[in-house]
């Protein structure tokens, strides 16, 4: 990394069948590790006679890195003997992963010290995957420790990864160890990786595997990583949020704008958009930056925005390729905002620049995501979500037919978080089957005749009762209703006190149910039914077919 040039190659094997069919080398190596020791070491002796044939093209200076298994070096030191000659030039490669029975680790620290003396360098793979952990690395001391592969994934936006190969770095620096970063795919993660300070890094950005050794090396792309996010500008942006909300100033608009504009400052986007939940959709209600349109994003879409803000969590294009709809923009990070447990809106930040998104921004995003949050629960003092985003999205619904689990277990989890109660799931009938969605978007069909029969445990229950009768069934307390009696004990572990079973009709026939239970005695006041009954008559609406009442 110092100066861009090609360091080492790492020796690669590429089995094939005998009709040239290829073979996964992770099987091959499996199958020896299966038959013992001694089939580990002759697959090594095979391997390593071919790569010393190769080996002659290496040019002077270059490093050339050989995995190989610790049995091989502990108990047939002979296998190397093809590489005696380039020794100077070889890096053997033991992987974390590999376990050396306890007993055996001082045998085989003194191999390895021995390798050292027959002139070769050590490197230990994987780290940060396997076993041993910092341990093995401390006892063997070798000279290089690569980093795993997984770690170096998606290091750019995971501060986490970035910490932690940071972490390694430090610690491998104070020994005399150089960290190579292995895997290496995209230009963000180098940038990341320079920033951490890892001494050499190899992958597929930086070259491709090859049928021999390269005679000419060309320099690895590098670029000047982008330049962090200025903290004194981040931190005085979140200090005037906080301040503007202690204040109560402004109203939502002015809420929306300020946001934006401070996200903007501390970020140095050249767009963001903030964007709020209406219904089935996320419309834009405040931009800060180049002037653009920004557009509206359908949740029941295939969109990868509408996918991050269904599964609450923070969405990563640093390509115009990955993003799709990017353009003009060439990276962006999106962070979903969450008001008191429910989906509220999104916060989107876009780059004119390819691979620009790194971990500090995507705290960032989320760090401006969860104070927006709280603003706007502070803004609205109330209970969120609101009844009339949820009677939006069920016209919404009506409107737009589709695939109705995930949206019911939206409705669900939202009627849940209005009333307070728990366990809700929305019920409907079938031919034969009564269909039951919870929260959780679990669909169980369960027999229609069940419910129907009022001998029945099913049929006795507040929903069956709801069924059949076509009204709203409500007890205030399970202890004093004795068809629950044989439900009883199970009903109180869940924690469950009291009970509304809401009929989903339409046109006069009975097309399903809402359920709800609650912890609390009583809790189903008459504005919390009217509520209820207000959510199950559109349901009747959508699956009945029929226009929204005032659509």
């Amino acid at each position: 990394m110092t100066h861009g040039k090609v360091a080492a190659y790492e020796a690669l094997s590429r089995p094939s069948h005998d009709d040239g069919v290829a073979l996964s080398v992770l099987d091959v190596v499996e199958s020896a590790r299966s038959l013992g020791p001694e089939a580990e070491a002759e697959l090594d002796a095979h391997a390593i006679r071919a790569i010393a044939q190769q080996a002659v093209d290496l040019p002077d200076g270059v490093m050339l890195f050989v995995n190989v298994s610790p049995a091989t070096p502990l108990d047939h030191p002979e296998v190397l003997q093809p590489l005696e000659s380039l020794s100077a030039q070889v890096v053997l490669e033991i992987t974390e992963r590999s376990t050396v029975p306890h007993f055996r680790e001082p045998e085989f620290t003194h191999a390895m010290d021995l390798l050292r003396w027959r002139g070769y360098l050590l490197a230990m793979d994987d780290c940060g995957a396997g076993y041993s952990g910092l341990n093995r690395l401390v006892a063997l001391k070798p000279e290089f420790a690569k980093v795993d592969m997984e770690l170096v994934r998606g290091v750019d936006h995971d501060s986490a990864k970035a910490q932690l190969v940071e972490a390694l770095v430090s610690f491998a620096r104070r020994a005399g160890i150089s960290v190579i970063a292995e895997g290496v795919e995209t230009e963000a993660e180098l940038a990341t990786l320079t920033e951490v300070g890892v001494d050499y890094v190899q992958g597929y950005l930086l070259g491709r595997p090859a049928a021999s050794v390269l005679p000419a090396a060309a320099p690895p792309r590098l670029k000047d990583p982008p330049a962090a996010v200025d903290a004194a500008a981040a931190l005085g942006a979140h200090v005037r949020l906080a301040h503007m909300a202690s204040r109560g100033l402004g109203d939502a608009l002015g809420l929306y704008e300020a946001i934006v504009h401070a996200a903007r400052e501390a970020t140095q986007a050249d767009l963001v958009v903030l964007r709020r939940r209406v219904g089935q959709d996320l419309v834009p209600v405040a931009t800060s930056g180049v002037p653009e349109t920004p557009r509206t994003v359908h949740l029941s879409s295939r969109d990868a925005v509408a996918a991050a803000f269904n599964a609450g969590r923070v969405i990563v294009h640093q390509t115009r390729a990955e993003g799709g709809n990017l353009h003009p923009y060439g990276s962006a990070v999106g962070a979903p905002i969450s008001v008191e447990g429910w989906g509220w809106g999104m916060l989107s930040l876009f780059f004119r620049e390819e691979n620009r998104v790194r971990g500090d921004l995507v705290d960032l995003a989320t760090g401006f995501a969860d104070q927006t949050g709280l603003m706007v629960a502070a803004n609205q003092g109330g209970l969120l979500p609101n009844r009339t985003d949820m009677i939006d999205a069920l016209r919404f619904a009506i409107a737009h037919p589709g695939d109705r689990s995930d949206f019911f277990a939206r409705i669900i989890r939202d009627v849940e978080q209005v009333t307070g109660s728990h366990d809700c799931w929305i019920g409907t009938v079938q031919d034969e089957h009564f269909d039951i969605v919870t929260g959780n978007g679990e669909l169980t069909p369960t027999p229609l005749a069940q419910w129907l029969d009022p001998d029945s445990e099913m049929g006795r229950m507040p929903p069956g009762v709801a069924l059949r009768e076509a009204r709203r069934v409500v007890v205030d307390d399970i202890r004093e209703e004795p068809s629950l009696e044989p439900q009883l004990k199970e009903l109180l572990e869940m924690a469950i006190i009291s009970a509304a079973a809401i009929p989903i009709t339409h046109e006069g026939g009975v097309l399903g149910i809402l359920k709800a239970y609650h912890s609390t005695l009583a809790a189903f006041a008459e504005d919390q039914l009217s509520f209820l009954e207000e959510i199950a008559s559109l349901l009747g609406t959508l699956l009945g077919g029929g226009a929204a009442p005032g659509a």
